[in-house]
């Protein structure tokens, strides 16, 4: 790890070309909210809707077989 924390820069002296370049350096291809497809969140939602009634069923099953037994 460096000892001496501090840029040797600063960031006032940046010109906006810099900074933007430098932005695209780390985050070069982003996924924005407006650039994901409509269809990503519904599918997550349906996995979680899926787990949630798996597990419901299960739970009914567990239960009906401890109830007759």
């Amino acid at each position: 790890m460096l000892a001496n924390q501090e840029p040797d820069w600063n960031i006032d002296d940046l010109t906006d070309d810099e900074i933007y370049d430098a932005i695209r350096h780390l985050d070069p291809d982003p996924r924005t909210e407006d650039k994901q497809e409509a269809d990503d969140q519904d599918q997550d939602n349906s996995v979680v809707i899926c787990v949630c009634l798996y597990i419901l069923v299960l739970g009914c099953l567990a239960f009906m077989w401890f109830y007759w037994r």
